[in-house]
């Protein structure tokens, strides 16, 4: 097990590490990630549990992309591509790939929570530099979030990321 959560760890870590330092990710992380994610949780939980809260998940996250789409397509008056200058493939796939691990509860506040501290993170790196970069490590940033929180869920014996019991408790 503690095997299976180093991986991640590490797995976290190279996607925050590459998008920070090349502003792009290996594709081939996100599905080996989702591995790791989808074998940790079913061990910690079981088949059906593991499936149903990624099928909960990726509907929210396909829910906020199509808002997503519908805001831009009233912005431009014209069919957009979000993944094509707005927000870029990594992103995307690294939030399907953490779907693989969190509950329902933890994904939706793990993704209003890490969008937060993006933000903060921008307003804040603007503001103290003079340079303009209209690329933000999205995926990155969220990766690191997404570790620091598997740091504090393996630290805290009641809070877990991958189920919703801390909501009881």
């Amino acid at each position: 097990m503690i095997i299976l959560q180093v991986t991640a760890l590490a797995g976290l870590l190279f996607i925050f590490y590459q998008d920070m330092i090349y502003r792009a990710v290996y594709w081939v992380c996100f599905p080996l990630l989702a591995v790791v994610f989808v074998i940790l949780k079913y061990r910690l939980t079981d088949t059906q549990q593991t499936v149903s809260d990624a099928a909960y998940c990726i509907s929210f996250l396909l829910v906020q992309l199509f808002i997503l789409w519908i805001y831009f397509l009233i912005k431009h008056k014209k069919p957009v591509n979000i993944a094509n200058g707005y927000l870029g493939w990594g992103d995307i796939l690294f939030l399907l790939t953490a779907a693989f691990y969190l509950s329902p509860v933890n994904y939706v506040i793990y993704y209003i929570l890490s969008l937060i501290l993006v933000l903060t993170y921008v307003v804040l790196k603007t503001s103290l530099s003079k340079k303009t970069d209209k690329h933000i490590p999205l995926a990155g940033l969220q990766a690191a979030i997404l570790a620091l929180f598997l740091i504090i869920d393996y630290i805290s014996p009641k809070l877990t990321l991958y189920a919703d019991n801390w909501i009881y408790f």
